[in-house]
């Protein structure tokens, strides 16, 4: 685990602990914005019948997740996997993003082909900081061509399935689908993909304000979805008691601390369902002051942890300034804006290999 960072902090809203499904609203009230980055849209009355929705929605949750790659960039940062910033577990993101923002899924063989320019296969410099060491076994065995699943237990698979809470966040069986998918690519391990679906449900969750009880009710809701889709996988019966451990977390909302977060879900940090259980835990409540989850998250698990946690709670708050600086976040911004509300273009987007090199290069990086 990296050396953690000190923290400062901003306040939010307030919690709600009303216990509701996927997308219901109405009983929420309007919070205020004054601290997002970018005004929410307003309800003039007149618009154009089927927008309706859309637009108030955006009024109420803060931008529907926009705001997830600043904070998972904001929770790697503060884990300390790399001394100047975010490591590859955001930078893993970008480039699934990417693929999410131009075509609506992952084409898995492309977002390889990604990784490995990243990686630096054609010769280039590589721009991956501080790879986790399931995701560097990973990349060792696909620079020979072998594409191949790790067995090692990994937080890797739900840091990177925060991307696809957002993006289908309206769409929980295609969530569960294209996560499983993802994490498949990378991992054999049945605890370690499953970590990718609750992590993607949480995020999904966080994308229309749900917290508290809410929040764990929603992940539980769409964890039902994935009974009989990974018996293959290795240690798969682990998975046999993976609902009534979402309910178990039930008591246990309101937590702060990583401590609490551990012990309620079972203590055993080897496991990466149990660890990513925590990183929910410390994500459901609304805190007077954000980032005091992330930090939390950070010190318990490092970067990955962090990360996770930064994801679910930038979803619920949106874009907004944090209160400890990292670099591209204005690029983080945009890509969070693009995958929410369009436009699907990565074009006029720096290349995110140019921009990791930039930034290893040591000059002033950002999207201008």
């Amino acid at each position: 685990m990296g050396a953690t960072r000190e923290l400062g902090g901003h306040g939010v809203g307030d919690d709600d602990d009303s216990l509701h499904g996927w997308g219901n609203l109405q009983n929420y009230a309007a919070k205020p914005m004054s601290e997002a980055t970018e005004p929410p849209k307003e309800v003039s009355g007149t618009e154009t019948p089927g927008t309706e929705s859309t637009d108030a929605l955006f009024t109420v949750v803060a931008g529907e997740g926009d705001g997830f790659l600043l904070g998972m960039a904001a929770g790697d940062t503060a884990g300390g996997a790399w001394d100047l910033g975010y490591s590859a577990t955001t930078e893993q993101a970008t480039v699934i993003a990417y693929e999410l923002i131009a075509d609506g899924r992952v084409d898995l063989d492309r977002m390889v082909a990604a990784l490995l320019e990243m990686e630096g296969v054609d010769g280039e410099e590589p721009v991956f900081r501080a790879e986790s060491p399931e995701f560097r076994g990973w990349l060792d065995r696909a620079r020979t061509g072998r594409i191949a699943a790790g067995s090692e237990p990994s937080l890797d698979a739900a840091a990177r399935a925060t991307v696809l809470g957002v993006a289908f966040r309206l769409d929980p069986a295609s969530l569960v689908s294209e996560t499983i998918a993802l994490g498949r690519l990378f991992h054999d391990d049945a605890a370690t993909v499953a970590g990718g679906v609750v992590a993607a449900a949480a995020v999904a969750a966080s994308c229309f304000a749900q917290s508290g009880l809410d929040l764990v009710a929603g992940v539980g809701e769409t964890v039902e979805l994935v009974a009989g889709k990974m018996t293959d996988l290795r240690g798969a019966s682990r998975l046999e008691s993976l609902h009534d451990e979402i309910r178990a977390l039930i008591p246990h909302v309101g937590v702060f601390t990583a401590e609490e977060a551990m012990t309620a879900v079972g203590g055993d940090r080897a496991d990466p369902l149990q660890v990513v259980l925590a990183g929910v835990l410390l994500a459901a409540p609304v805190a007077p002051r954000h980032h005091v989850a992330i930090a939390e998250a950070a010190g318990l698990e490092g970067s990955r942890l962090g990360a996770i946690v930064g994801a679910i709670v930038g979803a619920r708050v949106g874009i907004r300034a944090w209160p400890w600086a990292f670099a591209n976040d204005t690029w983080f911004a945009e890509i969070g804006r693009r995958l929410v509300r369009g436009p699907n273009e990565t074009s006029d987007l720096p290349i995110p290999y140019a921009v990791e090199q930039h930034l290893m290069s040591g000059g002033r990086p950002g999207f201008h």
